[in-house]
């Protein structure tokens, strides 16, 4: 396990000032140039003195270094076990959330080599959540059955707007439920967080996980157990929102960013903006007059 470069902690906001709420994350700054790093972490990077900010540039030229002098990727036997079957994945398989999102493109549940996947998240948030111990519960670790999606919400009386805000970059509507007695249920749709990896060209890139993967890797886990897609087009792999890698350049690399650079002097630790994705809802209400 390589010990990774840490950057200095931020300096005291100004008080007074808006407050920046900044995670610390593990970057992949070795497959970034500065323009890209700066993009990802320059609002943090801006909060450091001249001689802090000075050596987060050494940390980062060698991590650059480091990618600079590996060898060229060649994936094989990315799936080392198949399938994967039981009343677990029977119960994932018959959501129509599943049915919707899956169940018409090729796929598969498989185990697989966390090592030979390609990384298209150039950062994660060390969780250090422990290892379930039985094959029963890493299935649940890995592809749970819940797929609800925690948010933060707000609301404006007495006709909104309704705030709903969670860490899902695909969060695009609303659920709305009736329930008994007249009560309407407002909530995020549910996200079908499974592991997640997509097949295309020859090369397996990991499209949801990161963290779970991360956290495998550290405990010294290598086979993962996976939902395994093929995608059609390069539009099914790319990863939703601001910041992923550009999988247009990922795809062209003879040695892509992979999950066991994160664990490796390819990366540096430093603090990036908190992230939030959400919507604002508005509450039309206007009388109904039916007669009688």
């Amino acid at each position: 396990m390589v010990t990774q470069n840490v950057l200095p902690t931020a300096q005291v906001a100004v008080r007074g000032a808006v407050q920046k709420t900044f995670i610390d994350a593990t970057v992949l700054s070795g497959f970034m140039d500065l323009q890209h790093l700066q993009g990802l972490i320059g609002e943090y990077l801006d909060t450091l003195d001249p001689a802090a900010r000075a050596r987060a540039d050494a940390l980062a030229h060698a991590t650059r270094a480091y990618v600079a002098g590996l060898g060229p990727f060649m994936p094989a036997g990315v799936v080392v076990r198949q399938p994967i079957a039981g009343p677990h994945i029977d119960a994932l398989t018959a959501n129509p959330l599943f049915q919707q999102m899956f169940g018409q493109r090729p796929h598969q549940f498989s185990y697989v080599d966390l090592t030979q996947l390609v990384a298209l998240q150039p950062w994660v948030e060390p969780r250090n959540d422990p290892m379930p111990a039985t094959e029963p519960e890493l299935l649940d670790f890995a592809l749970p059955q819940s797929w609800e999606v925690a948010a933060e919400v707000g609301f404006t009386p007495p006709a909104g707007p309704l705030q709903i805000l969670t860490s899902n970059p695909a969060l695009q509507g609303i659920n709305v439920k009736m329930e008994p007695g007249g009560r309407i249920v407002i909530s995020a749709p549910e996200h079908p967080n499974l592991f997640n990896v997509v097949h295309f060209n020859g090369r397996h890139y990991l499209r949801n996980g990161y963290h779970r993967a991360v956290d495998a890797l550290v405990a010294g886990r290598t086979e993962f157990p996976a939902l395994v897609t093929q995608a059609l087009f390069a539009e099914d792999v790319a990863l939703p929102g601001i910041g992923p890698f550009n999988f247009g350049y990922v795809a062209t690399l003879a040695r892509p960013p992979l999950l066991t650079d994160f664990v490796s002097p390819a990366c540096m630790t430093a603090r990036v903006r908190e992230r939030r994705y959400g919507l604002l809802v508005g509450l039309d209400v206007k009388p109904l007059n039916i007669g009688i």
